[in-house]
């Protein structure tokens, strides 16, 4: 009978490890973590995490799509520090070694968060992690891609490039925050946005808009992660030359209606729009506004509080959802 267990506890692990051998596909994960986000990009045995979610349900999510005992993050991405962010953050690094840890610090050096993760970081740096803080267009590229692959694929096209989009170097004045807040669609009559909203929106950075965004290309694939900006700062982005139309993009701020406004949606006109929140969240997130916007330029919505985490496949001409037979390209 101890045989039988012993063998059966070997098959089980066999297929464990097995079932989740990398393949050559990019995923793209959008981990169910209640209200907050944690997206991981997967590519082969190269991991990237943005933002950790507001506490250890990401480390379930981890678990169900890195390759098995594979415990090394290789790039973490704090988009800002707000806590349905950064809340899993702790628990991440006892379980996963990091080797780069990307954030924001120009505007949050000296804030309380900061402070309180302070020692948190001089710990991760004694154990080799890189911790930096990104520069308008600096880009990153990872390939796992076999020699038949590489024959396949032109060079170009053979890798996973993430191109960071940090929005403090803009130095946008606030006169022309404001000018650009009081032509956005919020001039709808229907809007819920008062002129106090606006001015204190367009004249005051908000650690949402401190959040860093990131572009990211695997072949033909174009994915925009938004973080939390709000509308003022993806507008500096388009002003900025910086965004093109998008084929999945990761709408900012959980579907606020502060973010996503119909000029910026106009330029990007995503085939998907991903949305992490929570369900029933206290915030009303999506606003309706936002959806009927994503709509109205033909975007297909995928929201965590209705499809639990969401994983897109990609092979770098097209991309699926998983365990669905329909691709995009």
């Amino acid at each position: 009978m101890k045989i039988y267990l012993v063998l059966l506890v070997v098959l089980l692990f066999m297929w464990e490890l097995l079932s989740k051998q990398p393949d050559q596909l990019l995923h793209i994960v959008v981990c169910d973590v209640g209200q907050g986000d944690a997206i991981l990009l997967s590519l082969g045995y190269t991991q990237v995490l943005i933002d950790t979610g507001p506490d250890e349900s990401v480390l379930t999510c981890l678990d169900d799509h890195l390759p098995f005992l594979d415990k090394k993050i290789d790039i973490l991405i704090l988009t800002h520090f707000d806590d349905d962010h950064i809340g899993g953050f702790a628990s991440l690094t006892q379980i996963y070694a990091i080797n780069y840890l990307f954030l924001p610090l120009s505007d949050y050096k000296d804030s309380k968060i900061y402070l309180e993760l302070k020692e948190h970081l001089i710990s991760l740096q004694k154990q080799g992690t890189v911790i930096k803080e990104p520069f308008l267009g600096q880009q990153v590229a990872f390939s796992e891609f076999s020699p038949v692959d590489q024959a396949k694929y032109n060079s170009s096209n053979a890798s996973l490039l993430l191109s960071f989009l940090t929005p403090f170097e803009l130095n946008l004045e606030e006169s022309r925050q404001l000018e650009t807040a009081k032509v956005l669609l919020w001039q709808k009559p229907e809007s819920n946005l008062s002129v106090e909203d606006l001015e204190k929106m367009a004249t005051k950075l908000s650690d949402n808009n401190g959040s860093i965004a990131i572009f990211a290309q695997f072949g033909e694939l174009k994915l925009l992660l938004l973080g939390d900006l709000e509308s003022t700062r993806e507008l500096a982005l388009l002003r900025e030359g910086l965004i093109t139309d998008i084929d999945i993009q990761k709408v900012g701020h959980h579907g606020s209606k502060t973010s996503s406004s119909l000029d910026f949606l106009q330029v990007t006109k995503p085939e998907i729009a991903l949305i992490s929140c929570g369900l029933d969240n206290q915030f009303g997130h999506p606003d309706a506004r936002v959806l009927a916007d994503l709509q109205a330029v033909n975007s297909q919505i995928w929201r965590t509080d209705e499809m639990c985490t969401i994983e897109i496949l990609s092979d770098g001409q097209k991309f699926w959802l998983k365990n669905k037979t329909q691709s995009f390209f």
